[in-house]
C-alpha cells in the first residue's frame, strides 16, 4: 500500500509540474502609434494596425470598439 502510494504521489508530482504556470495570450502591436497627417475635412483615412500574439495561448479578439 506504501508502495502505491509512493508512486501515485511521484505521477502527480510530475505531471503538476508539466502544466504551464501562466499560459496567457499577450497581443503585441508592430507599431502601436500611427501619426496621421492633417487631412481635409470630410476625407476618409485607412490604417491597419498588425498585431501578432506572443503569447503561449490563443488570442482571441472579440470586441473592436471605434472611438
Amino acid at each position: 500500500m506504501r508502495k502505491l502510494f509512493n508512486v501515485l504521489t511521484i505521477l502527480l508530482a510530475v505531471g503538476l509540474f508539466c502544466l504551464p504556470v501562466s499560459a496567457a495570450p499577450k497581443a503585441s502591436p508592430l507599431d502601436a502609434v500611427f501619426e496621421f497627417s492633417p487631412l481635409p475635412e470630410g476625407e476618409k483615412i485607412h490604417h491597419e494596425f498588425i498585431v501578432r500574439n506572443t503569447g503561449d495561448t490563443v488570442l482571441n479578439i472579440t470586441k473592436v470598439l471605434t472611438p
